[in-house]
């Protein structure tokens, strides 16, 4: 591709990328907050396992010399 068409593509990215719906950074992160609460009960990382063996990363044997 010549240079003059990939600096059109930029262009046009460019323009595309200005032309979007900007929301301010306060109520993005209101809206994950809320998102976050709502959804921590099904994350594993938040509140952990019931039992080990509900746990699929769990090594399922020691380690062995030999």
């Amino acid at each position: 591709m010549s240079s003059i068409a990939q600096q059109k593509k930029i262009v046009e990215q460019l323009r595309s990328e200005a032309s979007m719906a900007r929301k301010p950074v306060s109520e993005c992160v209101k809206d994950m907050i809320g998102f976050m609460n709502s959804n921590k009960d099904k994350d594993f990382l938040v509140s952990g396992f019931a039992s080990k063996k509900d746990n699929p990363f769990q090594e399922k044997g020691g380690c062995l010399l030999l």
